[in-house]
């Protein structure tokens, strides 16, 4: 960051919150900074969560850096029958959630879970509000939406591209504790575009 000693700098985290710190020794791979005063208390981290599958190049990364920005919670990323991708870096999705939580000021980072089959989460979605954004377009529309619990947590899917397969929409509703399945309107969006247009509308409407 090109910063020298003397250099002030804020450090958070989500337990203490934020304060100014002063650098007073850097090393090769150390940076020391003594506090000076605190400057924002810890914020309480929103209550949903992102299901999503992987998807190719810089998109993943897109997602993990927007739905940081936006609040999320935890990051669940979840392969279906017809995910592309089988394989992600965690410490790049960690990299870029923590970049992104700078970026926007944020004093919190979201956990980013390890990579596991839809079949693997059927116990996250037994206890939780479900919010699935599929692009069969044959949801209702989110205001429409009434949990029976509304201090649940909540969970929003986002399906792969090319879609969910029946046998999943039948596993994620028959598992889920509260669900319901959501659309985002007339047009058949790609899966980073969905990402982001389903966290807004969820933001806005239950955080």
């Amino acid at each position: 960051m090109r910063l020298n000693i003397g250099d002030e700098v804020t450090l958070f985290n989500q337990k203490s919150g934020q304060w100014l710190a002063k650098i007073n020794n850097i090393k090769k791979n150390v940076v020391s900074a003594e506090v000076i005063k605190k400057i924002s208390s810890p914020i309480t981290s929103s209550k949903i969560s992102l299901l999503f599958s992987p998807i190719k190049y810089l998109n993943s990364e897109s997602i993990i850096r927007q739905s940081t920005e936006m609040g999320i919670n935890n990051i669940f990323p979840t392969t279906f029958q017809r995910t592309v991708i089988n394989k992600i870096n965690i410490n790049k999705f960690e990299h870029y959630a923590i970049g992104a939580s700078q970026q926007c000021g944020r004093t919190s980072i979201p956990n980013i879970k390890a990579l596991e089959k839809i079949e693997n989460r059927v116990k996250l979605l037994s206890d939780r509000n479900i919010l699935m954004f599929d692009e069969n377009l044959k949801g209702i529309k989110i205001n429409e939406i009434k949990f029976d619990n509304p201090s649940k947590d909540l969970i929003v899917i986002i399906g792969p591209e090319g879609g969910f397969v029946e046998e999943e929409r039948n596993l994620i509703s028959k598992n889920s504790k509260s669900f319901s399945n959501v659309r985002l309107g007339h047009n058949i969006l790609k899966s980073d575009t969905a990402v982001i247009a389903a966290l807004s509308l969820t933001f806005h409407y239950f955080s």
